[in-house]
């Protein structure tokens, strides 16, 4: 029996829009109704999912910034896995001495750029605000810093040439097109649900999580029953127990009524 269901949010249950339709709302709403706790599980930061926060009404822990930042009902706080001052400052300079624009997201939820690139748009498309400051190379952002991140697509040579350069010592993940960050090496969704759960009855055969993206993937290897939306990345789709409607056609909401509250 389902006692807990975790979702990603753009892509999943949000529509291409970043509109939470009536159908994935009430769904969602219904497993509360019946006694299943509902986790948002997202890439973004706690500013962009509050609206969703608040419209469920969620009590749980919630899971933001990749499985970096771990924030409780009121919204504080209680659990962060950091870049690493050294590393940071590292990060840093390898990405704009190749010309690129990078983004640094810390622990209260804040992202912040010092060079604004065209591609930050994306940003705003998803409703993630982000902030301008007059440069990076802060010790108050290298000390508090979960994420580097950046506006790139997988094609870049960027994204290789990170991935070979930091691989061992850095957790890179994508979601959707163009978000690209490098975290704490000990650092996923799956460890932030794990850590969530770990002093509750809840079992890993009691979890269902929904998801599209490769950020996804370590929720899926935790989870007892896993739902792609059709949307999906190739990688999802392939280790989903069930493959739903895409994420603008409520997907998610057809897929708790056909499957958890049946």
């Amino acid at each position: 029996m389902i006692k807990l269901v975790v979702t990603d949010v753009d892509g999943t249950l949000l529509d291409d829009k970043s509109e939470l339709s009536e159908l994935n709302r009430q769904a969602l709403l219904d497993c509360r109704k019946n006694g299943i706790g509902v986790i948002l599980a997202t890439g973004k930061s706690i500013k962009s999912i509050k609206f969703i926060i608040d419209i469920l009404e969620l009590k749980l822990p919630q899971i933001t910034l990749n499985g970096t930042v771990v924030i409780d009902d009121r919204q504080d706080v209680i659990y962060s896995l950091l870049i690493g001052q050294s590393l940071y400052y590292e990060l840093l300079k390898t990405i704009k001495e190749m010309g690129y624009k990078p983004l640094a997201a810390l622990t209260d939820g804040n992202i912040y750029y010092d060079s604004y690139d065209k591609n930050y748009a994306v940003y705003e498309k998803v409703n993630e605000p982000i902030y301008k400051t007059d440069m990076l190379e802060k010790d108050e952002f290298a000390k508090n810093c979960v994420s580097i991140g950046l506006a790139l697509k997988e094609t870049d040579p960027l994204d290789d040439f990170l991935r070979r350069k930091y691989s061992k010592i850095l957790h890179i993940v994508r979601s959707g097109e163009y978000f690209f960050d490098m975290i704490n090496p000990k650092a996923s969704k799956g460890n932030a649900l794990h850590y969530i759960i770990r002093n509750t009855r809840i079992k890993r055969a009691d979890i269902a999580v929904f998801g599209d993206s490769p950020n996804d993937m370590s929720m899926f290897e935790y989870a007892g029953l896993r739902i792609a939306v059709k949307n999906s990345f190739p990688e999802i789709l392939a280790k989903a127990d069930y493959i739903t409607d895409e994420n603008y056609n409520s997907g998610l909401g057809k897929a708790i009524y056909r499957h958890i509250l049946k």
